[in-house]
């Protein structure tokens, strides 16, 4: 696949997400208030940490970006772009 197909099919990827997440939210503001009040509620539930968490989790990503497997994928990934 060339770069220049690559981008075409990010933007299109780009768009589908998009007008998926507009059509969501279309949905849920005709729900009830109470029930998204609750189901809120139940999504945040145990981000009382959120800081730490962040924190924590960029140094795994970090790791992980950081990793011979994952240099490995991308030098892959560049020659079959290519």
């Amino acid at each position: 696949m060339k770069a220049g197909s690559l981008v075409k099919s990010d933007v299109a990827r780009t768009l589908r997400l998009t007008t998926t997440r507009y059509a969501l939210a279309e949905k849920l503001s005709q729900s009830s208030s109470d029930a998204m009040a609750q189901l809120k509620k139940v999504m945040w539930e145990g981000t009382e940490n959120w800081d730490t968490l962040l924190v924590e989790r960029a140094e795994m990503s970090g790791r992980l970006v950081l990793s011979d497997f994952t240099k490995k994928y991308i030098e892959k990934f560049k020659k079959r772009v290519k």
